[in-house]
């Protein structure tokens, strides 16, 4: 274990330090700032919603790529949704709902759930976590963690540490210390179990074709019309997502992006036959969904060392789950405190 050196005792110091500004952590820094805990939550893009993060276009006007709705069964997401109701921070879309869950979207973009739930801590975007030291600080008898960059410089310390990111992307992390070898093998674990997926928005005009569209046999795995989710701005045409099946995305993960646009264009008219007026660049989620986790809990917490993992990889693999492994990890803090 190092000490603090002189160059690090001006490193921001806090209770807690998360890693991954998604769903799972977004959720964790929320609930944990309520406790009156020190929090912050660091993230590699310049924004926070991870994989349901909203992407603009002009203006005010943007579109969900990635996560285009959250779909609640469980009675906890269901509490948390109906908070957020009241909040004005997401909107039901009864479209897509039925008796046994509850479609959910933010309004008046995706990531405006996050960022309603980082509002109390501290945020650090841009900013890739590479490397975990654990530090003793005068006067303290506890460990703490220090956190560091991709140029190994130090972010943060902090008592205790959640990674909410993708597995392969936590698995990185978990391997620059020895003593998180248990949370590492969990994480490769998962990491072998991921899919990806390419998205694209594009324009036609004005259609009565639903809101969700699901092909069969087709290399689309489903269109959403993002224009028509609730609260949304409406204009004279209609901005739909594309999301690609799995299968297909794992033979063309490398392909050169001109033909993944007319790719998906050429399939897109061929489904709805719609002439497209106007259409954006394809994005590449690298690991855009994880299997079902099962027979194991839904979050890691080390006592001993203070780490905890939270996300969707490690609960149903979907958005719902992802707020599942969050709620029943902080809960675990907090009874274990």
């Amino acid at each position: 274990m190092n000490t603090l050196t002189a160059s690090q005792v001006h490193t921001p110091t806090f209770d807690i330090a998360i890693i991954g500004a998604g769903l799972a952590g977004s959720l964790c820094a929320h609930l944990l700032s309520q406790s009156g805990q020190s929090v912050c939550i660091i993230d590699k893009s310049r924004g926070s919603g991870g994989r349901a993060s909203s992407k603009r276009l002009d203006g005010d006007i943007s579109c969900d790529l990635g996560t285009p709705y959250v779909v609640a069964k469980h009675p906890d997401t269901l509490a948390l949704f109906a908070q957020l109701m009241e909040e004005h921070i997401v909107a039901p879309w009864k479209q897509l709902s039925n008796m046994g869950s509850q479609a959910f979207v933010g309004v008046p973009k995706m990531s405006a759930i996050t960022r309603h739930w980082i509002q109390n801590a501290k945020f650090i975007t841009s900013t890739r976590i590479h490397h975990l030291d654990q530090i003793s600080q005068q006067g303290d008898d506890q460990s703490s963690w220090l956190l560091r960059d991709d140029k190994y410089q130090p972010v943060v310390i902090a008592k205790k540490i959640i990674v909410a990111a993708p597995a392969p992307q936590a698995a990185s992390i978990l391997a620059s210390h020895d003593n998180l070898a248990v949370l590492l093998l969990r994480a490769n674990q998962a990491s072998a179990s991921y899919l990806s997926q390419w998205a694209m928005w594009l324009e036609t005009e004005q259609c009565d074709l639903n809101a969700l569209i699901e092909p069969k046999n087709s290399l689309i795995k489903r269109m959403i019309k993002d224009n028509y989710k609730p609260m949304r701005h409406n204009e004279k045409v209609d901005r739909w997502v594309i999301q690609t099946e799995p299968n297909w995305t794992k033979q063309n993960l490398d392909s050169d992006k001109e033909w993944i646009s007319q790719t998906l264009l050429q399939a897109f008219a061929e489904i709805t036959e719609h002439r497209v007026l106007k259409h954006g660049e394809p994005h590449r989620w690298f690991l855009s969904r994880f299997t079902e986790n099962k027979g194991n809990k839904c979050f890691v917490w080390s006592p001993e060392h203070n780490v905890g993992l939270a996300g969707d990889w490690l609960c149903q693999g979907d958005a719902e789950g992802a707020l599942l492994s969050a709620l029943s990890l902080v809960n675990h803090m907090k009874d274990s405190e």
